[in-house]
């Protein structure tokens, strides 16, 4: 019977893995499409994606082993043309594609894929993901396209797991963490010209083995805040804007040629209780204080409606969420009848309800640089006031606020985790200290535990589903949290941009275009090369991380976690260590040139009429002097590129600052060759 139960399994998982021909990428060749976002990271590798920026950007430049298929939910074959399982289930074996190369040409290996795990298991890389990598027992290279993945266990996530997103070994090895300034990738895009800070320019690969993508060009333009970034959609100056605020979405809707990309988020933003609180440890209370909070009202007045209300700790928009459960209705009335059955009353007339002597008073808190959150907490103020509780509120910087989360000096804090397609909610609700490093609210119930446990153990989805849905029916009724809503994702484009089945997002624009006679006309500049095409102002670099405009501390607490695999059972117990605390700007002038010299255009270059621009990293030393000149990129004319490095190492600059002290700084000055 158990080897019926196996050849079964194998029969459903050869059916399910093997490679189906690809589909050709449909659209009209050509044109160009322009994108804005303020979270463009600064570094582009798949070993250091970015705790701040999107890192979506890395799927239009390198390939997974595999993705997950929008229309079905399904994983299909990217990297990997077909992978097989072990008898035992322990074991996955990946056919690499023959037929993928890396930009300078070389065939994508085996090689690739275990060299960029082991740099992966390299504590010196800091992968910030490698706790995913903790039950992966050994990775063997077969022949130069097949590779085997060994695991200590069987559980439901082994394929989510293994799937590695390579680097090319042979130039990793030469530049190592220096690869996520010049990246080298193997996806449907290229990278063409990339000012930090500034823009990516995108060019399509012709060597894409589901053949060239439609569009010519791929623009990113990096902005420094939401209002800017809109003015220029608005503008029409931009086609695609990405995750802006609901308030923004809703007026731009009022535009006929624009539309609205609103879809399921997988955030559930919600208010934590500290459940060592006197009053707060009763669930009845809790219970009464969730009534009691308008969640219908936050999500139409902060969110616009475009969301919805939470059912618990995991979102609408994920495939274990039960949503048959119904929302907690709003009930002020029910609330204080509530309160008043568990003892509470004004018994000392002074407006704030008591019970054993004490005044009911809360302490709630959130971090300042959400504007959102900080709206949500007025909100909660209001409605919780009538019910007779005294409500203190303080807005805290992200530091501060994710302090005073791990001491636990908070009766209530608000704040949002993300739920991904792969369910594990150990670390957020497990009673175990060593698994449950983000249970702040000392939440304990041994039966979620072990839902926790089964859960993250299940091969089979549907039976997992259920243990899910008793998992979040049981949470949502201990209200350990007073789960408000969740926000939809969302981003705009104008109606010309064709080709968004698979959603609004950098990931999935390799699949867009835009019709020939809807494009938009470019006309060439004619620019003065005595001066840079944009002022110095925008044209530097500052090789700093700086972070978004709206600081979300879980993404912090989340990413220092992923980096510690002591949530898993078997690890000794450790020690939690608090998490950095978010970088502030700091007070910088930038270097600015005082002399500037233009590049001589070789004769022999300009008779044969070759034109194109050069990119020139200065780093600019306190003294103001070039201290290092290289080429950021190019049109590929050696002469043009001599040319412009002897002219950049030329300029003379006032030295930047930081905070008042010089610092060396990283200057792009772009030079244009015409006649």
């Amino acid at each position: 019977m158990k080897r019926l139960f196996f050849v079964f399994f194998m029969l459903v998982f050869i059916i399910t893995s093997c490679a189906k021909k690809e589909e050709r990428l449909l659209g009209e060749r050509g044109g160009t499409l322009i994108i804005g976002t303020i979270n463009l990271p600064t570094t582009i590798s798949p070993l250091s994606p970015s705790i701040f920026g999107s890192n979506d950007i890395l799927n239009l430049l390198f390939l997974s082993l595999h993705r997950i298929d929008f229309k079905t939910g399904k994983m299909t074959p990217e990297l990997a043309s077909s992978w097989e399982f072990s008898e035992d289930l322990t074991s996955i074996t990946y056919y690499l594609r023959r037929d993928v190369t890396w930009w300078d040409g070389s065939s994508v290996t085996a090689e690739d894929v275990l060299y960029t795990f082991e740099k992966m298991k390299d504590p010196a890389t800091r992968y910030p993901h490698v706790a995913s990598l903790r039950f992966i027992k050994d990775v063997e290279v077969l022949d130069p396209y097949t590779i085997k993945f060994t695991f200590q266990k069987v559980y439901a996530d082994i394929l989510t797991d293994s799937d590695i997103m390579a680097v090319p070994k042979h130039i990793y090895e030469k530049v190592g963490p220096d690869f996520g300034e010049t990246p080298v990738g193997n996806g449907p895009y290229k990278i063409k010209e990339w000012i930090p800070g500034s823009h990516l320019v995108l060019s399509f690969n012709d060597a894409y083995y589901r053949g060239r993508p439609p569009l010519d060009e791929i623009v990113i333009r990096q902005y420094i805040n939401m209002t800017a970034m809109v003015q220029d959609f608005s503008a029409g100056n931009i086609d695609v804007v990405l995750n802006i605020p609901p308030k923004e979405a809703k007026n731009l809707a009022e535009n006929e040629d624009i539309s609205i990309d609103s879809r399921p988020g997988n955030v559930y933003t919600y208010i934590g209780w500290n459940l060592e609180h006197q009053f707060l440890k009763d669930p009845s209370v809790r219970t009464a204080l969730s009534m009691a909070i308008n969640k219908g009202t936050i999500l139409a007045d902060v969110f616009a409606n475009m969301g919805v209300i939470s059912l618990g700790p995991l979102p609408q928009s994920s495939w274990g969420c039960d949503t048959s459960i119904t929302p907690m209705a709003y009930d002020t009335v029910e609330a204080k009848n509530i309160l008043a059955q568990h003892g509470f009353a004004d018994r000392n007339r002074n407006r704030i309800i008591d019970k054993d002597g004490a005044d009911f008073t809360l302490n709630i808190i959130t971090n300042i640089e959400n504007p959102e959150r900080v709206v949500v907490l007025e909100y909660i103020a209001r409605d919780l006031r009538k019910l007779g509780i005294r409500i203190n509120t303080r807005t805290l910087d992200a530091g501060a606020f994710i302090t005073a989360v791990l001491k636990k000096e908070f009766d209530g804090f608000i704040m949002g985790w993300t739920v991904t397609e792969k369910i594990d909610p150990t670390l957020y609700w497990h009673s175990d200290s060593t698994k449950g490093k983000f249970n702040f609210v000392s939440y304990r119930n041994s039966v979620i535990d072990s839902l926790i446990e089964q859960g993250v153990a299940m091969l089979n989805r549907k039976e997992a589903k259920k243990i899910w849905g008793e998992f979040q029916r049981i949470v949502y009724d201990d209200q350990p949290y007073t789960f408000l809503v969740v926000p939809n994702t969302i981003s705009a484009l104008y109606e010309r941009v064709k080709g968004t089945e698979q959603g609004i997002a950098l990931a999935s624009a390799y699949t867009y275009w835009i019709p020939e006679a809807e494009r938009r006309v470019t006309v060439a500049a004619v620019v003065d090369t005595q001066v840079p095409t944009q002022p110095p102002e925008v044209a530097e670099v500052i090789r700093e991380e700086r972070p978004p405009e709206i600081v979300e501390p879980e993404r912090i607490l989340e990413a220092t976690m992923m980096e510690d695999t002591s949530i898993v059972a078997v690890v000794p117990e450790t020690t939690i260590v608090a998490p950095p605390t978010p970088p502030k700007p700091s007070v910088i002038t930038r270097a600015k040139p005082v002399k500037q010299v233009k590049p001589q255009y070789p004769e022999s270059v300009r008779s044969l009429g070759a034109t194109g621009r050069v990119v020139v990293r200065v780093l600019v030393g306190t003294d103001g002097k070039g201290m290092k000149a290289t080429v950021l990129s190019s049109f590929g004319n050696p002469a043009c590129e001599e040319a412009a490095l002897a002219a950049a190492q030329q300029w003379e600059f006032t030295p930047a600052t930081k905070d008042g002290e010089p610092f060396e700084q990283n200057v792009s000055i772009p030079f244009d060759f015409q006649p």
